[in-house]
């Protein structure tokens, strides 16, 4: 089997009492958009530490990984894109963001998301299945997005 290089990205669904954390983008071409608490995959990093080194970085929060909510995957510039999210507990639930990354953030229930300027469908419907737990289901979005392009849930 021989290594294909890959965009490879890690978010952390934090749920609370029917509420997960969402945080507001500070910087780039996401800036001003809500998602997940999120990053990439460092060289050598299994993505499950890369979650919980990205939310320790951002809201300053110690986690532990329950399991995984779901996958997107997609080609960016013929590289495959592979973006895995989490379901984490929190261990020490106070939130410090990095003002760096991170402008805001909030707790938001299911009936909030329609108000929401999210980063991407395919964030947003990550975030609703880690509030909902509901049945996984492949959703394709090749046809509006112009390539081929698939969230796993």
């Amino acid at each position: 089997m021989r290594p294909v290089t890959t965009d490879l990205g890690v978010a952390a669904c934090l749920v609370e009492k029917n509420k997960i954390l969402l945080v507001k983008e500070g910087k780039g071409p996401q800036n001003g958009l809500w998602g997940l608490p999120k990053g990439s995959v460092d060289e050598g990093e299994l993505p499950q530490l890369a979650v919980k080194r990205e939310l320790k970085e951002e809201c300053g929060i110690d986690v532990e990984v329950l399991g995984l909510v779901g996958l997107r995957e997609c080609l960016i510039k013929e590289t495959p894109a592979i973006f895995i999210a989490y379901l984490v507990n929190s261990i020490n639930p106070v939130i410090e963001i990095d003002n760096d990354e991170i402008t805001d953030y909030g707790w938001f229930e299911l009936q909030d998301f329609e108000d929401l300027s999210w980063i991407s469908e395919a964030m947003k419907e990550l975030a609703k299945r880690a509030v909902t737990n509901y049945d996984g289901e492949m959703i394709d979005y090749t046809e509006k997005r112009g390539r081929n392009y698939f969230l796993y849930l």
